[in-house]
């Protein structure tokens, strides 16, 4: 039959995406939310920046630097991961997404060596094409997640937004945790950062209670995803990772912000940081769980 195509008519036998991948999101959203924030509080606070030409360099390194190990340890052929540079094609998200995270880690080093140096101006030159890469490099993965057609449940611009709202999330947890640990962030900042982390996680949980009411109006598909990510196999860690990245970091946010006890901040902080690989994990397991034939 000429026009005939056949995409897939099978039945995975496993979850091909696990914990790498859950991994890989989850430290991608610290590495780039980090330098988010990072940024617009070098602008908005140019006399309190201390910090954070420190932090956002450093912070990011490392986790991006996580982002790019779990990668490649989840590769089936982890030594030819360099014939992704060498003979590229841009048609694909994954090829798009390891260009870019490459960018982005110069563009880290670069403000590495801006705080090692002092050169402000360094860091300043490289703002707006390092929020470029930052920016493509939180989305990407919302991407390669949209090419998974037979995954409705995945679809790109609701995981675009979700990944940026977690990115967001992830950079104020970690400048709060990192604050309290070194006790160098004024108090404005602090109550600055607790705001937004409270709007992220208020509307990031929004979309995901709104999926699981109306995942019945999308497909049957979908719903039977809610199902699993409710009552299923991986219902551990979506509930567990409802209740730690936005209900208790929402409270305690809260509290802090309202008492000045910004302690309770942190807690929050370091619940949500927590919480948010446990969302992801469960996010990416279940749909997974059903055949796609």
């Amino acid at each position: 039959m000429i026009g005939a195509e056949v995409t897939f008519d099978v039945a995975l036998p496993k979850v091909v995406w696990g914990w790498l991948v859950s991994t890989n999101m989850w430290a991608k959203s610290i590495a780039t939310g980090t330098f988010f924030l990072g940024l617009y509080f070098i602008v908005k606070h140019p006399k309190q920046d201390a910090f954070f030409r420190k932090w956002l360099p450093i912070l990011g390194i490392i986790f991006i630097g996580i982002t790019l190990l779990v990668t490649i340890l989840d590769l089936h052929h982890m030594f030819r991961f360099w014939k992704i540079f060498v003979f590229a094609h841009f048609t694909s998200a994954v090829t798009l997404g390891a260009w870019v995270v490459s960018a982005f880690v110069i563009v880290l080093l670069l403000a590495f060596w801006s705080w090692v140096t002092g050169n402000k101006k360094l860091l300043d030159r490289i703002m707006i094409p390092g929020f470029i890469l930052a920016f493509f490099s939180t989305i990407y993965t919302a991407g390669i997640m949209g090419e998974a057609t037979a995954r409705e449940f995945w679809v790109f611009p609701a995981e675009m937004i979700s990944m940026l709202l977690s990115a967001i999330i992830a950079g104020s947890a970690a400048y709060l945790a990192i604050g309290a640990l070194y006790g160098s962030l004024q108090e404005n900042i602090k109550r600055e950062l607790g705001w937004i982390l409270f709007g992220a996680a208020g509307l990031e949980a929004a979309m995901i209670i709104g999926e699981l009411f109306f995942a019945k109006f999308h497909s049957e598909y979908a719903y039977k995803t809610v199902e699993i990510l409710a009552f299923g196999e991986v219902a551990p860690f979506f509930w567990a990772g409802l209740f730690l990245t936005f209900i208790i970091p929402m409270v305690l946010v809260g509290i802090a912000n309202e008492s000045r006890k910004y302690q309770y901040a942190v807690l929050g902080a370091l619940s949500a940081l927590v919480g948010l690989w446990f969302i992801k994990h469960a996010w990416l397991i279940a749909p997974q769980c059903l055949p796609l034939s």
